[in-house]
């Protein structure tokens, strides 16, 4: 069955909130499914499933923050309103379109190298700056401070899987530069 994602941008009109946040949590829980079937795919060694597992259960946090500051918007009455950050069709699409293509990889078999190159792939993309961006927006600051943990954490523990598991220092390095790069903006909206 083909998933229908929401359409964002429609013509010139600027996506509201409800539209932008309803877009992001879907992309996220596609995130989920792919770190879960990952764990599946790696259940036979404990240490590799878990770490899948582990980044399943961290998206599906960020899909739990999203659903928060969702209804906590609800209630306050401008979900309707303008999204204060840009989203679009092709954003959403790109996104999926990797999404998809992880999935069908992760069905098929994939290597532990493959799989953490993947990973790094999904993580490298612009929806973890996009929700943080979103926090950030809308005000949910110990929201986007907790996601950015997270994310910090995850990709600490996606670097030490890549240094265990794989002989390619270019994607140890990609994977640094990552966790630099989050780890700096967490500092930086810490001292603020």
């Amino acid at each position: 069955m083909a998933r229908r994602r929401p359409r964002v941008i429609i013509g010139l009109k600027m996506p509201t909130t409800r539209e932008v946040l309803q877009a992001t949590i879907a992309l996220e829980r596609r995130s989920m499914a792919l770190y879960a079937r990952l764990a599946k795919t790696f259940s036979g060694n404990p240490r590799l499933h878990e770490f899948w597992f582990g980044m399943a259960r961290d998206e599906a946090r960020h899909v739990g923050a999203l659903d928060l500051v969702m209804t906590v918007l609800d209630f306050e009455g401008v979900l309707e309103r303008p999204c204060p950050i840009a989203l679009d069709d092709a954003t959403i699409a790109r996104l999926g379109a990797l999404l998809e293509r992880g999935s069908r990889q992760a069905q098929a078999g994939l290597s532990i190298e493959q799989a953490l190159a993947l990973a790094l792939e999904v993580e490298e993309t612009e929806l973890e700056d996009k929700v943080g961006d979103l926090l950030k927006a809308l005000q949910q600051r110990d929201e986007y401070e907790r996601c950015m943990r997270l994310l910090v954490h995850d990709l600490g523990e996606l670097s030490y899987m890549i240094e265990q598991y794989c002989a390619d220092p270019a994607l140890l390095q990609r994977c640094d530069e990552l966790v630099n790069h989050h780890a700096e903006t967490l500092r930086r909206s810490a001292a603020r």
